[in-house]
């Protein structure tokens, strides 16, 4: 996992040197994985550790980001007065920098904490402030997400009209982004919706248009995603041989590129049609080579080597540092923002 990596070659090149920002760094990246993989009590402890140093170095966008990275750990473990207390956190500390971004940052998660708690009004209050504080400062990106949000909630209420309205007013703000994934995932929000409004040849028109717009962008989990809504769907409507192909393409993706998550998701959803034996042992089989991986990848962070000799000079090294910080939230971006709309 590129997360582990990634914190592991921060934690090998910090060993010799010690700076106080890079174990930030690292600690932040690890603590993420952890969340990501379900060691929610680990990656909270590394979290916080890491925000510890953030504040320690008094920089308020990077305060603000760690405790928005917290409140989510606390959200996963349904501790939602502990994640209410963070993402408004995140948001002081957000004010307090020069980066009107990092304001409303976790205002979404916190949206999305209060929508989990059972407070549908605030959760739509919130995302509400959201997008307007996103599009005043032409974040359209932010505000297609918000707006998927806000047709989540209405699908869960089956205010399904209403849905589609929100989802296409998602494709709207992704239009202005040039953001061609988000756009792609407003259409699949609006193809699940036509679904369970009773329209499914609507909803097969729009699923095979985000497989096409989807081979072309190449991320692979995506496409992946798209091939198990035309197979779900074709099977929902009783086209099983069509179903069938689609959920085997999907199937096949995955066990070609060994992204053994999505290969079990694909092979569960077959599952869920064809209950058979075989199958069920192969998704036991994999569940356990993906907890050994794991494990494997979380022992790699025990550095019993020798340290690195750094080969860059101390004065640079916290430069370069924030260079590699910055790719960093690269990778963060794309792992937590599978979010909202591409469950489906």
């Amino acid at each position: 996992d590129s997360l582990n990596i990634l914190g592991v070659s921060l934690k090998k090149s910090n060993k010799g040197v010690k700076d106080s920002f890079v174990k930030g760094v690292y600690q932040r990246i690890l603590g993420s994985f952890d969340m990501k993989k379900g060691f929610l009590k680990e990656g909270l402890f590394l979290l916080k550790s890491s925000r510890s140093i953030f504040i320690n170095l008094g920089d308020n966008r990077l305060i603000s980001e760690a405790f928005n990275q917290t409140g989510i750990c606390y959200l996963l473990l349904s501790d939602f007065k502990h994640a209410q207390e963070n993402f408004n956190a995140s948001m002081e500390f957000g004010r307090r920098s020069e980066s009107v971004t990092h304001s409303y940052l976790a205002m979404i998660n916190l949206a999305q904490c209060y929508q989990l708690d059972g407070d549908l009004e605030s959760a739509k209050l919130y995302t509400n402030k959201y997008i307007k504080s996103a599009i005043e400062g032409e974040k359209y990106e932010s505000a297609a997400n918000g707006y998927s949000f806000l047709g989540q909630i209405s699908m869960d209420e089956t205010k399904l009209e209403k849905a589609i309205f929100l989802f296409q007013q998602q494709m709207e703000c992704a239009k202005k982004s040039s953001a061609p994934l988000i756009l792609t995932r407003a259409k699949n929000n609006l193809a699940i919706t036509f679904f369970l409004q009773g329209k499914p040849k609507v909803s097969l028109r729009l699923f095979q248009e985000v497989l096409e717009e989807r081979k072309k962008q190449s991320v692979l989990p995506y496409l992946c995603d798209a091939y198990l809504n035309l197979g779900n769907t074709h099977l929902e409507m009783e086209n099983k041989n069509k179903g069938n192909q689609y959920l085997d393409s999907a199937i096949y993706l995955t066990k070609k590129h060994a992204l053994i998550t999505y290969n079990i998701e694909a092979l569960e959803t077959k599952y869920e049609f064809d209950s058979s034996a075989a199958l069920q042992n192969e998704i036991v089989a994999l569940k356990k080579k993906q907890k050994r991986i794991v494990v494997k990848q979380r022992n790699e962070r025990t550095l019993n080597a020798a340290p690195i000799v750094n080969k860059m000079s101390p004065e640079n090294l916290p430069w370069c540092m924030y260079l590699i910080f910055l790719m960093t939230l690269i990778v963060l971006y794309v792992f937590s923002r599978k979010s909202l709309s591409d469950e489906g």
